[in-house]
């Protein structure tokens, strides 16, 4: 079935919700640091209920959302684990990357909010890119406080 520019729209982002949520999870285990093992799980289970509700909107259009590529996601977890395996500063690399991964998240809502989508799709939307500046802001008080 082909997707219409819309649902593409959205599907990229549930895709990027879904990698960024199974990201929070596996760095987990990757620190020490209580805070940011909260703050991971915490916002993990955030982009899995974005997940959620952002697949019953798409299927509204008529579309089906997308699962993830695992030959992608395997490749992307080697490159996390060397990252900090390599380095000095383990608590810094983790944020650096979840702060790319927000901001690629946002951009693809941004670029879903330019759709003609239903009102609470474009709600909903908004109210994901409202969340991630949050995340953001919250990302980079824990790594000044470092």
């Amino acid at each position: 079935m082909w997707l219409d520019d819309r649902e593409v729209a959205l599907d990229e982002v549930i895709l990027k919700c879904k990698d960024i949520e199974r990201d929070y999870k596996k760095v987990s285990s990757l620190t020490d640091d209580l805070l940011l093992l909260h703050l991971f799980e915490e916002l993990a289970e955030q982009r899995k209920n974005w997940v959620a509700r952002l697949e019953s909107h798409i299927r509204k259009l008529g579309g089906l959302p997308s699962d993830i590529d695992p030959e992608k996601q395997v490749l992307e977890e080697i490159i996390t684990h060397t990252k900090v395996a390599l380095s000095d500063d383990e608590h810094n690399i983790l944020l650096d990357e979840r702060q790319k991964e927000e901001e690629e998240l946002k951009k693809l809502v941004k670029l879903a909010l330019k759709q003609k989508i239903p009102d609470k799709t474009r709600s909903l939307l908004r109210h994901i890119e409202e969340e991630i500046e949050i995340t953001q802001k919250r990302l980079l008080e824990i790594r000044s406080r470092s």
